[in-house]
């Protein structure tokens, strides 16, 4: 049997003696020859290659495949290199990979018992292979958005930043909004005039929250608008948004648009000078109330439905 190179060789050792639950160290290593024995000095297991200087390669001289020793679940040679190799493919295929499922991976498969920090060793570093290094990325945003706008014309991408007192040092990325032209005539020429605002929280090693407009189209399905990537949920951060998205839809009045939200949201933006939006239950009518001269701190407000004269309450906290 021979191999390539001297790594490719050593490498082949490890694999063979994982899968085999059997620890061996290598009493020979050097660019001429490589001889791996077993750790159990009772046990005759051998393997040895020498480098074919004249063909450039490596091959087995001698191997000896009779183990004495007992089987061992604890293998040092499954280190956190060997581990993050293995787990490249399956967390490209289970992006939500978690602890407890590589580690019943390895035990399954190989028959490892694996401690904690190794592990977790080996999925920071998987994760850094397969999404590449987050901090980096943030580097290559103005990059990523001049993508979207030369592959969608028309499109709004707003990156924001904090700059630094030194000129010369980069700025700081702090918000990132994003339209895409393609989704702006999709709303307008086939989806109901009803926006939806959301948020959720990006579970990423830098945290952030994405704040969301989305429509519903003909089918009942979810249409996503625009978005936006910001630190934090506030006022300052809403209206940000919001103030970006009217510019591109214009006029809620002349357009005729709705905008529906949970109540959470009431606590963060003032509803001074804004519209409210109700869905009756009975006629599914959509109800729009301005706020411009009611106070609607902590207070009930109900509005009667003319198509159905049923009465839809909510309250304002």
């Amino acid at each position: 049997m021979t191999f390539t190179t001297k790594m490719e060789f050593k490498e082949a050792v490890r694999e063979y003696c994982i899968q085999e639950g059997r620890r061996i160290w290598f009493k020979k290593n050097d660019n001429v020859r490589m001889r791996a024995v077993c750790k159990d000095e009772n046990c005759g297991w051998l393997v040895y290659a020498t480098n074919n200087t004249e063909n450039n390669f490596w091959q087995i001289k001698t191997f000896n495949d009779d183990h004495s020793c007992a089987r061992e679940t604890k293998n040092r040679l499954a280190n956190t290199k060997w581990l993050a190799g293995k787990l490249v493919k399956k967390l490209r295929k289970y992006p939500n990979l978690r602890h407890y499922e590589a580690a019943q991976y390895f035990k399954t498969k190989c028959d490892l018992e694996l401690s904690k920090c190794s592990l977790t060793r080996a999925l920071v570093d998987v994760r850094a292979v397969v999404y590449g290094d987050a901090a980096a990325q943030y580097g290559m945003v103005r990059d990523y958005g001049l993508t979207l706008l030369r592959s969608n014309p028309g499109s709004t991408v707003t990156v924001g930043v904090i700059p630094q007192p030194n000129p010369d040092d980069e700025p700081i990325f702090e918000k990132m909004y994003i339209y895409l032209d393609a989704c702006k005539k999709g709303f307008l020429a086939g989806c109901r005039p009803l926006i939806g605002l959301d948020r959720a929280i990006l579970k990423t090693q830098h945290g952030g929250q994405i704040l969301s407009a989305i429509g519903q189209d003909a089918n009942n399905h979810i249409y996503v608008i625009a978005y936006a990537i910001v630190p934090i949920e506030n006022t300052e951060n809403w209206r940000w948004f919001l103030e970006l998205l009217h510019q591109e839809l214009g006029d809620y009045k002349q357009n005729k648009l709705c905008f529906i939200l949970d109540m959470q949201k009431v606590h963060y933006i003032s509803m001074s000078n804004c519209i409210i939006c109700i869905i009756c239950i009975g006629c599914s009518d959509v109800i729009c109330i301005g706020c411009s001269h009611i106070s609607m701190s902590n207070c009930i407000v109900c509005i009667i439905c003319i198509g159905c004269s049923d009465i839809c309450c909510f309250v304002v906290v």
